[in-house]
C-alpha cells in the first residue's frame, strides 16, 4: 500500500500546483486518482480535508486579491445549501444509482459554460445580485455528494471577468467555505472515521502547501490572455471527466 500512498502524495502536490496557476482543475483530478485507491465514502471526506488545506493555502497566498463582496454573497447561499446537501448525502447513500445522473448534468453544464456567449454586463463584471447566493446554495448542496464543485462554480467567475489572481483568490475563498461545511455533516452522519487513515491525511495536507506556493510563483509567467485559454481548457477537461468517467461510464458499469 506504500506505493499507493506515494502516488496520492505526488498527485496532491502536482494538482495543487495546477490549481494555484489556473484556479481550478486540481481538485477534480485529485479526486479521480483517489477513487482508484479509496471507495466513494472514504475518498470524499479525505478529499474535503485535503482541498480545505489546499484552498486555505491558496486563500492566504492571494488574500489581497479576494473580492469580499462576492464572497459574502456566495456565503449567504452555502450555509442553507449545506443543509440540503446533508439530506442528499443521506439519500444518495441509500440510492447510489442516482449519482451518475447528477454528475452527467454537472458535466454538461461545465462543458457548455465556456461556449455560451457572454452578455455585455457579464463581460464588464456585472450581473444580478442573486446569482452568487444561488451559486453558493447549489455548491453547498452538491459539495457533499459530488465532491469537487470547483468546475461547477468556475464558469460564473469566468463570465464575470475574473482573471488570474482575482479569480484564483475569490474562488479559493468560496471553496474553503464549501469544504468547511462538509466536515460537520460527515461527523453527524458518521460517514467517515479519520483515525482509519492514519498518517495519509496529514501527509496529503502537507503536500498541497508547497504545491500551492510553487504554483503562485509560476503564475507570474502566465499572461491574462493565456490564463483565459488555460482556464477554458481546464473547464472542458473537467466537464468531459465528470460527464463521461463519473457519469456515463459508471452508469454503464452499473447496468
Amino acid at each position: 500500500m506504500n506505493w499507493a500512498v506515494g502516488i496520492l502524495l505526488v498527485t496532491a502536490l502536482v494538482t495543487s500546483v495546477i490549481s494555484a496557476i489556473i484556479g481550478m482543475g486540481g481538485g477534480i483530478l485529485l479526486l479521480a486518482v483517489m477513487f482508484c485507491f479509496l471507495d466513494h465514502g472514504e475518498a470524499i471526506p479525505v478529499h474535503a480535508v485535503t482541498q480545505l488545506a489546499s484552498n486555505s493555502t491558496r486563500l492566504i497566498a492571494y488574500v489581497e486579491h479576494i473580492d469580499w463582496r462576492v464572497f459574502r454573497r456566495f456565503a449567504l447561499g452555502v450555509l442553507p445549501g449545506s443543509v440540503l446537501g446533508a439530506v442528499l448525502l443521506w439519500w444518495v447513500g441509500r440510492a447510489e444509482a442516482s449519482g451518475p445522473y447528477l454528475k452527467m448534468i454537472v458535466g454538461v453544464y461545465v462543458l457548455a459554460a465556456p461556449f455560451v456567449r457572454q452578455s455585455k454586463s457579464a463581460s464588464l463584471g456585472k450581473g444580478t445580485w442573486w446569482d452568487w447566493p444561488l451559486l453558493g446554495f447549489l455548491a453547498g448542496s452538491m459539495a457533499l455528494t459530488v465532491g469537487a464543485v470547483g468546475p461547477f462554480i468556475a464558469p460564473l467567475f469566468a463570465r464575470r471577468a475574473f482573471v488570474k489572481e482575482r479569480l484564483i483568490a475569490t474562488k479559493a475563498a468560496c471553496q474553503v467555505l464549501t469544504h468547511f461545511v462538509k466536515l460537520p455533516a460527515f461527523l453527524i452522519l458518521q460517514s467517515f472515521d479519520g483515525a482509519s487513515f492514519g498518517i495519509l491525511m496529514p501527509l496529503m495536507v502537507a503536500a498541497v502547501i508547497p504545491g500551492t506556493l510553487l504554483g503562485k510563483r509560476l503564475l507570474r509567467y502566465v499572461s491574462p490572455k493565456m490564463f483565459v485559454v488555460m482556464f477554458k481548457i481546464a473547464l472542458v477537461v473537467a466537464g468531459l471527466k465528470v460527464l463521461i468517467v463519473d457519469g456515463i461510464f459508471k452508469l454503464t458499469c452499473n447496468d
